[in-house]
């Protein structure tokens, strides 16, 4: 079963993002439709940047290092929300992380004043935000951090031996509920995707942790031997029927919610 967020597949999880995908954005023009001209228009920020870095004075919102990050990080999670290709999404990261390069140019020139204006006036995190609205795209302006990720997959992986435990026991002494099990254990795990592309994270990272997290990667049949091992340790150590019993295998959701960053008031 594969977590793949970006084909159609026979995962489970990969078909409920996938449909939830193509229903967010039915009525909006499709994303790729934006690459050229995303393209063209990162490309002339960087250069702006580069130009601002010379003929700005030092105060400019145009020279505002921390500014220039803020807005890359709510453009690069914008694109991965609004479901852009994998590949240019990560170029565009690529563009806002490298090194400023000030530009050799002749500041009195009108044409170089005009291509800094708006940042000089603005700002970075306003001139993304503005073009995300005027286009219609997801603006996902408070991004998930890096610590917030590493939090979220922390999480994730935490919750995997309990789990592990509870397939296996249920399957050992109750395999009629197993089925069910694995159903509810998938479905929760398609919301949780839902929530974590929603929030603008890499849609390849995404997939690779709920791909270690799927049912069928974390539950494998047992042969004759393993099977009265399990049913003799499960009924010793009973810690997974609390788990059952409680429904605490649901809590990775909850989980998540805590560590997604809110969405501010106004957000798409």
């Amino acid at each position: 079963m594969s977590f793949s967020l970006q084909v159609l597949s026979s995962g489970i999880v990969a078909a409920g993002l996938a449909v939830s995908s193509l229903q967010a954005r039915a009525d909006d023009v499709p994303s790729v439709q934006y690459v050229p001209v995303l393209d063209f228009y990162v490309d002339s920020l960087v250069t702006a940047r580069s130009m601002a870095a010379v003929c700005e004075p030092a105060n400019s919102p145009a020279r505002d290092d921390k500014a220039w990050s803020e807005a890359g990080a709510i453009l690069v999670a914008s694109l991965w929300a609004d479901g852009f290709p994998a590949d240019f999404v990560k170029s565009v990261k690529a563009r806002f992380d490298r090194p400023l390069a000030p530009a050799k140019i002749d500041c009195t020139s009108d044409s170089n004043i005009d291509e800094i204006a708006g940042s000089g006036k603005e700002g970075w995190v306003q001139l993304i935000n503005e073009m995300l609205k005027g286009t219609g795209l997801r603006a996902i302006k408070v991004p998930v951090s890096d610590a917030q990720w590493k939090e979220i997959k922390a999480a994730i992986e935490g919750d995997l031996p309990a789990q592990t435990k509870l397939f296996d026991c249920v399957g050992a002494v109750g395999f009629g509920l197993l089925p069910t099990l694995i159903h509810d254990w998938n479905g929760m795990l398609i919301d949780v995707g839902q929530k974590l592309v929603a929030a603008g994270l890499p849609r390849d990272e995404v997939s690779e942790e709920l791909n270690a997290a799927d049912a069928n990667h974390l539950w494998h049949k047992p042969d004759g031997a393993a099977l009265a091992s399990l049913r003799r340790s499960c009924k010793e150590d009973k810690s997974w029927y609390d788990r059952l019993a409680t429904m605490s295998y649901a809590g990775i959701s909850a989980e998540v919610d805590k560590r997604l960053p809110a969405p501010e008031a106004g957000d798409q």
